[in-house]
């Protein structure tokens, strides 16, 4: 094989090296993306179970200031 040979074999490997670690780049990529929509996913869940557990205490203290105004109203 030629000197001539080889910096082009070398070349072509090069290549394909760069082939392999831009698609190893890509994968990574996307499943950071994933990991992050997925995070994202689990904080808006968790947002919305504390908000429904605001709401639900907001109708409790409601409703416990109704009966305390009804008990007020009964025994004027």
């Amino acid at each position: 094989m030629s000197h001539d040979d080889e910096i082009v074999q070398a070349a072509e490997e090069s290549v394909e090296e760069v082939a392999a670690a831009e698609e190893a780049a890509e994968e990574i990529a996307e499943e950071v993306v994933a990991a992050a929509e997925e995070e994202a996913v689990e904080a808006a869940e968790e947002e919305a179970a504390v908000a429904e557990e605001e709401a639900a205490v907001s109708e409790e203290e409601e409703a416990d200031a109704e009966e305390a105004s009804d008990n007020e109203a009964e025994e004027q």
